[in-house]
């Protein structure tokens, strides 16, 4: 036998162990768990708030709004100094 059937089955032993009564719950108590548990299922409780998902989904857009301001408003092409880097790297040569 491994060390881990062996152990097992002493576990198995010590379960069936007639010295270890089961306490017996007091009298009421299912009765007085199961009245709190059916009061608390009539509340409509979410995990999640809605009110708080809406707020973060409004203070999302507006952070992302004031981060895309500049760029929405400047006048000039903000990818224009790119546009002229990739240009003065790049030599088109037609000749074979």
């Amino acid at each position: 036998m491994n060390p881990i059937d062996d152990q097992l089955n002493r576990l198995f032993r010590a379960a069936r162990a007639p010295g270890h009564a089961m306490a017996t719950p007091p009298y009421g108590l299912e009765t007085q768990a199961l009245a709190a548990w059916r009061a608390g299922s009539g509340s409509d409780r979410t995990m999640w708030d809605m009110g708080l998902l809406v707020r973060g989904l409004v203070l999302a857009i507006v952070i992302m709004g004031v981060s895309f301001w500049p760029v929405l408003t400047s006048t000039t092409d903000p990818f224009s100094a790119y546009v002229q880097l990739a240009d003065s790297t790049v030599t088109s040569d037609v000749a074979p």
